[in-house]
């Protein structure tokens, strides 16, 4: 074989009975390995066979230099933690590798140099490599997308403005892109194209899990990740089925982003601080229970909402700590432990009454859910044989949606009377403790339809065999 040496492009061909290509990168690390063991001599010990001229093979490989294109070169990926010496020593032995294949008079210095320089980047070149700022023109169309956003609340725009300013910010730092990611992902969820949401928290959620990525805001992180959680939650409701297994994910998103939300730092353990995310979202809180429901895990999910449930209670909310509390009741329904789901349902049901306020449509969320949690008790009662009591608590569940939608049917004919507007009606997508059913959308005749259960109340499978035996009296 001939030498033909060229700084930066210079490749190695290991010609064997397998006929493997090595790159610069395979050759630095390998001469890496000879600096750093302190081995001396070339990298390779080896001499042509007698079929190519050689004259005795010591390793039984014949290799060839050439020069291809410069992009069969690729850096080391351990270079930065290499020391000088060492360097030197790995380049001068990659050097008389050449010299051993090549002319005797040639001693190659620019394929040592080559690798010196992949090995250690100059100052110059690293000085090159920074990213250079965004100029005006760029920051001013930042300021607009993110006015649009958070001032003007128009999410077309901004999420066209941000799709902007993402292209110009491709090369600035990776936990600047993230940031816009996140927020172009806020847009989108509020445009309900949930499924490009959950998309650009993915790809903050990368950015900032990769190099560079600590440098971010301390709430970047745990910001995508309840982000996508929840628009992967609304695509469910959307009617976009997912398995188990990605519920399951979705609720390990809400666990991450509960436990990241925490600023506690003298919390010792994962559930500390998860607790402690928790009491400072309590909305939050109550999604990962349902999704934890959705995947299976009704002991995990009750205990996560009964955790919302005293979080809401903590901050004054007496409506919405009541329906994560009987929520908590419900997951337990889903279970064997009847005895500890009946104690939870027959304990908080009661406190439905005391709740007052002047959210109408909260209190009418809140007898809604009062009677969910009857027919989930009556279930229960009805397949442990007490069939009075299961008879008393759906009868009184019906009771209390009539109740509901003859309130409501009054609200509606005063409101016509009065020559007022119906309160506006916001399409956004649906993930949150406020989203839970309401004035007429429940009714004693619905939990007995299958799609109903599943779709809109979100029941288990377990759960709703116990309610369709309670519904065929047997």
């Amino acid at each position: 074989g001939r030498c033909a040496s060229s700084a930066a492009s210079t490749i190695i061909r290991v010609y064997s009975n397998t006929r493997q290509t090595v790159t610069m990168k395979n050759l630095a690390a390998a001469a890496f390995v000879t600096a750093s063991t302190s081995q001396e001599g070339p990298l390779f010990s080896a001499t042509f066979d007698s079929s190519r001229g050689g004259g005795g093979s010591r390793s039984g490989f014949a290799l060839r230099l050439y020069a291809p294109t410069s992009s069969n070169v690729d850096v080391p990926a351990a270079a930065p933690s290499v020391s000088s010496t060492r360097i030197s020593k790995a380049a001068d032995s990659a050097g008389r590798l050449a010299n051993i294949f090549g002319d005797s008079s040639s001693t190659s210095p620019s394929l040592s140099s080559g690798i010196r320089e992949f090995l250690v980047p100059s100052a110059f070149a690293a000085e090159s490599s920074k990213p250079k700022p965004p100029t005006n023109e760029e920051v001013a169309l930042l300021r607009e997308a993110l006015g649009a956003f958070y001032g003007e609340r128009n999410y077309e725009k901004a999420d066209e403005l941000l799709t902007k300013a993402i292209d110009a910010w491709q090369r600035q730092p990776p936990d600047e892109r993230a940031a816009l990611y996140r927020v172009r992902g806020d847009a989108l969820l509020d445009l309900r194209r949930v499924d490009d949401a959950a998309k650009d928290y993915t790809t903050t959620i990368n950015l900032l899990d990769g190099p560079g990525g600590d440098l971010a805001d301390r709430g970047e992180l745990p910001a995508a990740r309840l982000g996508r959680a929840r628009a992967m939650r609304a695509s469910a409701i959307a009617g976009n089925q997912l398995s188990q297994e990605q519920w399951a994910s979705v609720a390990s998103d809400y666990r991450i982003g509960l436990r990241l939300s925490s600023t506690d730092d003298y919390l010792d353990t994962d559930a500390e601080r998860e607790g402690d995310g928790a009491a400072k979202n309590p909305y939050a809180a109550w999604e990962w229970g349902m999704a934890m429901r959705n995947a299976g895990d009704y002991t995990g999910a009750s205990e996560t909402h009964t955790l919302a449930a005293l979080a809401f209670k903590d901050i004054g909310d007496r409506a919405r700590s009541v329906i994560a509390a009987l929520d908590a009741g419900i997951d337990l329904a889903a279970t064997d432990n009847v005895k500890e789901a009946k104690s939870l349902l027959e304990t908080y049901i009661p406190k439905t009454k005391a709740v007052e306020g002047n959210d109408v449509e909260l209190l009418q969320r809140v007898i809604a859910k009062e009677g969910e949690a009857r027919i989930a008790l009556a279930s229960l009662l009805w397949n442990a044989n007490d069939k009075p009591g299961a008879e008393a608590q759906l009868g009184e569940a019906c009771v209390r949606f009539d109740q509901l939608e003859a309130d409501n049917a009054d609200r509606e004919a005063a409101r016509i009377k009065k020559g007022l507007l119906p309160p506006p009606k916001i399409n956004k997508a649906k993930f949150s403790i406020d989203d839970v059913a309401g004035a007429g959308k429940v009714s004693c005749s619905r939990f007995k339809n299958e799609e109903f259960l599943t779709k809109q109340v979100e029941w288990p499978v377990s759960l709703q065999k116990k309610a369709a035996k309670l519904n065929k009296l047997g």
